[in-house]
């Protein structure tokens, strides 16, 4: 029988951490920083995706998470394990979330103010992933001073925030909320 894979390696006991294709970097650099955040807003996403959330978004959702993965693993990656990765972001990963923009805001208002979300929970869970968006963002933009990004990923987490934001706004007003209870009843 294979020996089981171990939880534990013990090699980033001394605050390093191996990228894909065998380097290793300080666990606090702007590159394990960047898709540290990646990863936080995939968790962010099986929450919402644990919710009671429209089958179109939950669909969305799922691939975003897919999409994620790969990004992170180019993010992940020295020089050597990019030159192996099976996928990367392109042109058309950026254009497929403008469609999908376009697609879901043909449902809503026309939006002309700014905000205060948001009345459901799940709506709410998409704003909060909406923010974690953006500080990836923030975090990619600050390695790629330093380094070589990818910038499709970047543009790609520009759109996506705009995408969980029009996500939030449909799931805002496909569930309304009862009426308050009265206090005293």
């Amino acid at each position: 029988m294979p020996k089981k894979a171990d939880v534990y390696t013990r090699t980033g006991d001394v605050g390093t951490t191996g990228l894909f294709g065998g380097s290793r970097i300080e666990k606090d650099s702007l590159r394990v920083e960047a898709y540290g955040t990646i990863d936080e807003l995939c968790a962010m996403i099986s929450v919402i995706k644990a919710l009671d959330v429209d089958s179109q978004i939950k669909q969305v959702l799922t691939q975003l998470q897919v999409d994620c993965h790969d990004i992170n693993a180019e993010i992940a990656s020295d020089s050597e394990g990019q030159a192996i990765l099976e996928r990367t972001i392109g042109d058309h990963d950026v254009a497929n979330l403008e469609r999908l923009i376009d697609t879901f805001d043909e449902q809503l208002p026309k939006l002309m103010h700014f905000i205060s979300p948001v009345e459901t929970q799940s709506a709410a869970f998409l704003n909060l992933a909406r923010t974690i968006c953006r500080r990836a963002e923030r975090r990619l933009w600050a390695l790629s001073r330093q380094d070589d990004v990818n910038l499709f990923i970047i543009r790609f987490f520009n759109r996506l925030a705009d995408l969980l934001f029009t996500m939030m706004r449909v799931e805002g007003q496909r569930v309304k909320p009862g009426p308050e209870p009265k206090i005293g009843e």
